[in-house]
């Protein structure tokens, strides 16, 4: 009886050991997102000094945990053009102001405007025929001076909407500016130029459609040189190839004077999961060496990873197998793999199916085709095997000032973090 009492009291102890140390890499990785998604971070985009501040902050992560560096520095630097915020912005409707950020968030490729428009709003019916809308608007010279209200509430047809998109939001030559009713949540994005008109979206909540006019005061600041850094290290292993983890930490910025995209899920958490695996493979010596890369540019077009890629520090050729992790904050609904419905992806995704099925991981893991949506897809081009992994379910706010860490759940973040794990170990 004593035995087994000893026995009992070891088990309890190796399991609340277990326990603990699951609950501190979480509190770790919530730390960080808080740290990355806060205030003095300001979105991790163009706007101060965001951009450096972030980066540092991983490379100081990455230099506590003994990582090291290729060359001289963590720091890879690149530069590109990108229209920034800095300043003050105002929006009215018919002298009602608008809230930034609440009611409303300007396209990201505005140039500078302080003017007002009136607004000319179709009906349902003429939103609805596109070759009815250019005659009308062919007729109506006078209506070039005027702001154009498109309501997506008014038309459930994809194609019309892709039409409106395409012709008026992406290529606009018919009108001074441009509104977007958005029914959903609002969207802010990054922009490395200036169209030559404002272009406004607000929530369609928020907009009376008997309003006649539009004032519009902003000043954003084209950028045309502004430099970015990937963050780069590794552990050696037991071998020269690499297993490489990538992340972007960049985000969308500032939005004005007191709008800004805290991106705790898109992508702080995918930064904070990668900080504990660098933890984790600090402290347990991999069979093969292993390389973290932080990317800055993603949301301005994988140019980070990009850039990387035709750039790389050490052969393409070396790389085993490369691991994106983008949005990471969640996975109450599983997880999906991006590349990994691939036929030329079989091995990967068979070892993946192999050890969910075998740990219960994930009720639902799902697989996608071929697809260039994360900083994976550079490197995939380049003929590097390489997958990109996200988490699903929660309520979450994609490009949206209320991305923060209180929305994230973690619903799937042990199982991920060893599921990952489990894949490098296994992996031939």
């Amino acid at each position: 009886m004593y035995r087994v009492k000893i026995f009992l009291g070891i088990l309890s102890f190796v399991f609340s050991f277990s326990s603990n140390l699951h609950a501190q890499n979480l509190e770790n990785t919530k730390k960080r997102i808080e740290i990355l998604s806060s205030k003095k971070f300001a979105g991790r985009g163009y706007v101060g000094k965001a951009g450096d501040l972030s980066a540092n902050f991983i490379a100081d992560e990455l230099s506590k945990m003994g990582l090291l560096k290729f060359g001289d520095s963590y720091f890879q630097e690149f530069s590109y053009p990108v229209n920034t915020f800095p300043g003050k912005l105002l929006v009215k409707i018919d002298n009602k102001q608008l809230i930034p950020g609440v009611d409303y968030l300007i396209g990201p490729a505005s140039p500078k405007v302080k003017q007002e428009y009136e607004l000319w709003k179709p009906d349902s019916v003429l939103l609805n025929d596109t070759i009815g809308i250019i005659k009308h608007i062919g007729k109506n010279i006078a209506l070039k001076s005027s702001v154009f209200v498109i309501d997506y509430a008014q038309t459930e047809n994809i194609d019309i909407k892709k039409f409106y998109i395409s012709n008026f939001v992406m290529g606009n030559s018919f009108f001074a500016g441009i509104v977007e009713l958005i029914p959903e949540e609002l969207m802010w994005s990054v922009s490395r130029r200036q169209q030559s008109y404002p272009l406004v979206k607000i929530k369609r909540e928020f907009f009376d459609p008997n309003s006649k006019t539009i004032f519009i005061d902003v000043k954003p600041a084209l950028n045309p040189n502004f430099k970015a850094k990937n963050v780069i290290a590794y552990i050696p292993g037991e071998t020269d190839d690499f297993v490489v983890f990538t992340a972007h930490y960049d985000h969308l910025g500032k939005m004005g004077k007191k709008v800004y995209m805290p991106g705790a899920q898109d992508n702080a958490s995918g930064v904070a999961l990668l900080l504990d695996l660098a933890d984790y493979y600090s402290k347990n010596k991999p069979k093969y060496s292993i390389a973290f890369m932080f990317f800055f540019g993603e949301e301005a077009g994988l140019l980070g990873s990009l850039y990387y890629v035709l750039n790389p520090i050490f052969e393409l050729e070396k790389i085993k197998v490369l691991l994106n992790i983008d949005l990471a904050g969640t996975g109450d609904e599983g997880i999906t793999i991006v590349n990994a419905a691939n036929e030329k992806y079989e091995k990967e995704w068979n070892l993946f199916q192999k050890l969910n099925s075998e740990n219960n991981f994930f009720e639902i893991m799902k697989s996608r085709d071929i697809s260039a949506n994360s900083d994976h897809y550079p490197f995939h081009e380049m003929g590097v095997r390489s997958l990109f992994i996200y988490t699903m379910g929660g309520k979450t706010y994609y490009h949206h000032p209320k991305d923060k860490l209180e929305t994230l759940t973690f619903g799937g973040y042990y199982q991920l973090f060893d599921l990952i794990t489990k894949f490098v170990e296994n992996y031939e």
